[in-house]
């Protein structure tokens, strides 16, 4: 009588080796620009669904949803697991190395200064208005295609539209069946690729501007090798696993506070 196969899981890799990626990406430094990023679309969600300032709760609510503690270890076990089987040597090898240091280095300051809308603006002007030159603006779409930026961009606001509005559903105002949802999430999908396309255009672009184009081929290369694969992919399972907790939790702020001030 044969039994049924069953598959081991892949194996984890080691904390100590986890921990030298993780700072090697500087990855608590990316949650610190997203949690103010959250915190500033956590305003612009209170004054296009409440009625009123928000109180005392909101405030909490929002405190719990953007604690720093908790972003990091939702991120790092998110993106652990994608990451279990991988081999660590080429991704920490790579992103120790001077050009890797500085890559991500340059990618921080980057996000970091599109915190401020005019510089964020002023980068995706360059990019409308051609003002890139021929050869950059290639390898930049080379390095988005190379990572699959857009589809996974996509397809990570999309899944966590979907938790925003399932956790807004539960007030009645705002009450959708699962159907409801996935339509509404389905016709933004055309507008957010169109945005998408371009904020990455416009980041990427002011990100690398101090390497050249050289660099910049030699990390499209380590990006489109098995372990670069890997990596992207666990980054993009780490931050929706995150992602989609957060904006699950802010759907259901939203309700909670829209049902509070109707008793």
């Amino acid at each position: 009588m044969a039994q049924s196969a069953r598959a081991e899981a892949p194996a984890a890799i080691p904390a100590e080796e986890m921990d030298r990626i993780w700072s090697a990406l500087s990855l608590t430094e990316a949650l610190d620009i997203m949690q103010i990023e959250g915190r500033d679309m956590s305003e612009d969600i209170a004054a296009d669904y409440l009625p009123a300032v928000p109180g005392q709760g909101w405030r909490s609510a929002i405190s719990r949803i953007y604690d720093g503690e908790t972003m990091a270890q939702m991120m790092r076990d998110g993106f652990a697991e994608d990451l279990a089987g991988a081999d660590p040597d080429p991704i920490i090898d790579f992103f120790e190395s001077p050009l890797g240091l500085r890559i991500i280095a340059l990618e921080t300051d980057a996000r970091r200064a599109f915190l401020d809308p005019d510089i964020e603006e002023a980068a995706r002007e360059k990019v409308r208005g051609d003002n890139v030159p021929e050869e950059r603006a290639d390898l930049i779409e080379e390095f988005i295609t190379a990572n699959d930026l857009v589809d996974f961009n996509i397809s990570g606001a999309m899944n966590t539209n979907f938790a925003f509005y399932k956790g807004l559903a539960n007030a009645e105002l705002f009450e959708m069946s699962e159907q409801e949802i996935l339509d509404r999430v389905w016709n933004q999908a055309g507008e957010n690729r169109e945005d998408t396309e371009e904020w990455l255009r416009a980041y990427l672009t002011l990100a690398y501007e101090p390497l050249s184009n050289d660099e910049i081929r030699t990390y499209i290369e380590f990006s489109e090798s098995e372990a670069g694969r890997r990596l992207n992919r666990a980054l993009f399972a780490g931050f929706g696993d995150l992602y989609g907790q957060q904006y699950r939790a802010l759907g259901l702020a939203v309700a909670n506070q829209l049902m509070s001030e109707e008793l």
